[in-house]
């Protein structure tokens, strides 16, 4: 076993009978009583403690490896984000001539193993035993980072993988993966490495720190002896109770504070703290979430950003005190820039552009978004046009989307082909007739979607380099559409 791995195997082993010596070459608070914010732990929630300070300084993302994850999948790397949370971090391959794809997620749980499992992997002398639930699209080894029989089950790293490809067999590339990543697993890279980046801030914080400045505000006041405990306890979740008042009086509060990720556009209708943030009804709780840290985790086009926040949990009446009690506990995000090779988190595999496809025209953008656009087909709420992936089997070099309710529409550049890309009626099937554009030559075809049965309208105009085609599919006539969306262009672009 490497450094990494042995020196937290010791660590925690000495934790079960004594007090914690720092784990070695990882930053991490100096002592058990630094960890869990200064609330009451006993000496399971200390050790417990004391790994989630450890795990919050890993670098999950840095672990992936996506050179190995194209060689165990076959595949093209295409997406790498945490996923729920900072502390789980989800790389995605794709077929680059179709839509298959693998997920390949990393994130530190709790070592369940598989009922009826196969056998563990030897991976550097370490056993990971296979976990979680299996089948034929998913598998998952873990790699411990304690002894067995440490509290309720021990802690690993986790390597799963879910398919809708079948090219491959789930545990075969689990397995593989798992063996590519094992100097990794044996010793995690550090956040302060900046081997990714944007950086994630909020890591930099304890939940229990933000947990326990919410004690004063949860009681309505100081607390006696033995008042606050600790009732869960992960890497990035804190949940406690408080006992409010005296004698037959005494009720018992809850409260929570985790670090999560949620949509960027959910977060900024209220303010809490300094931060923007949000507010919500949670059974008879009341949630209310923030982002202390303007870092938006961007994946491929057409998904909403996420933003790393704080979700505080509590009674609705003490909402609003217990989440600006949390805000104010957040700890400053550490400073250094990542390093020059840092691997950006996000579209790893993105869409060309008009400049690197030599396009006279953005298609995203020459004709204002969605403005060509018949105002009945408008979405009801802005939204920009998404970039398209081009397959190696495209005829187009760069397109964008522009989907709404009923409506699937692209709109597209690129130079004529043989088998039909063309704005030159000879060159489609029967049917398409010849349309001007602007007093530009073009064509114009229906068809039936296959898919859903609608009609569908093929339209290209010939312009000076090239071709810009549309396809559209609407009930009723999806021709109009590309009427309206190529009279633009055909003006605005020679």
């Amino acid at each position: 076993m490497t450094r990494g791995a042995m020196a937290v195997l010791v660590a925690l082993t000495a934790l079960a009978t004594a007090c914690a010596s720092p784990i070695a070459g990882t930053p991490h608070p100096a002592s058990a009583a630094a960890a869990g914010g200064g609330l009451p732990l006993d000496p399971e929630q200390t050790r417990l403690a004391e790994l989630s300070a450890q795990v919050r300084s890993w670098d999950i993302c840095a672990m992936h490896d996506t050179e190995a994850a194209a060689r165990a999948t076959g595949y093209v790397p295409d997406e790498l984000l945490p996923y729920r949370e900072p502390g789980i971090c989800r790389l995605v391959t794709k077929d680059p001539n179709g839509v298959q794809e693998w997920e390949l997620q990393l994130a530190v749980v709790r070592v369940l193993p598989t009922e009826g499992g196969g056998q563990p992997l030897d991976v550097g002398g370490v056993q990971m035993p296979q976990v979680g639930e299996s089948g034929e699209s998913n598998c998952a080894y873990s790699y411990p980072i304690e002894p067995a029989g440490q509290g309720d089950a021990p802690w690993g790293i986790e390597v799963a993988v879910f398919s809708i490809a079948g090219n491959k067999a789930p545990c075969d590339v689990a397995g593989e993966y798992a063996k590519a990543l094992a100097p990794r697993l044996a010793d995690p890279p550090l956040r302060s490495a900046g081997g990714t980046k944007p950086a994630l801030g909020i890591t930099a914080s304890d939940p229990c720190a933000v947990a326990a400045a919410m004690v004063p505000a949860m009681a309505g006041g100081p607390t006696g002896p033995g008042a606050v405990a600790v009732s869960d306890l992960e890497p990035y979740k804190c949940s406690i109770t408080v006992d409010v008042g005296s004698g037959a009086g005494v009720r018992r509060v809850s409260g929570s504070a985790e670090f999560t990720l949620a949509s960027a556009s959910d977060v900024g209708s209220v303010t809490i703290g300094r931060f923007p943030g949000a507010r919500n009804q949670l059974g008879i709780n009341c949630q209310a979430e923030f982002a202390p840290f303007d870092t938006l985790l961007a994946g491929n086009p057409g998904i909403p950003p996420s933003i790393p926040v704080v979700e505080v949990v509590g009674e609705c009446d003490q909402i609003d005190a217990i989440a600006t009690a949390a805000a104010g506990a957040i700890a400053p995000a550490p400073g250094g820039a990542p390093r020059d090779n840092a691997l950006a988190l996000g579209d790893l595999d993105p869409p060309p552009t008009a400049e690197s496809a030599g396009s006279p025209f953005d298609p995203c953008t020459v004709v204002d978004g969605w403005q060509a656009y018949p105002t009945d087909v408008q979405p009801d709420s802005p939204r920009p046009a998404v970039p398209m992936d081009v397959r190696p089997d495209d005829p187009f070099k760069v397109g964008c989307k522009f989907n709404a309710g009923d409506m699937f529409s692209s709109l597209v550049w690129g130079l004529p082909t043989e088998d039909g890309f063309s704005a030159d009626p000879a060159a489609r099937r029967a049917g398409a007739v010849a349309k001007q554009y602007a007093g530009k030559p073009g064509v114009e075809e229906v068809s039936t979607n296959k898919a859903n049965g609608e009609p569908t309208c093929y339209s290209a105009v010939q312009i000076s380099q090239g071709i810009a085609a549309m396809v559209t599919t609407l009930p009723g006539d999806p021709c109009r559409v590309n009427r309206a969306v190529l009279e633009q262009v055909a003006q605005k672009v020679p």
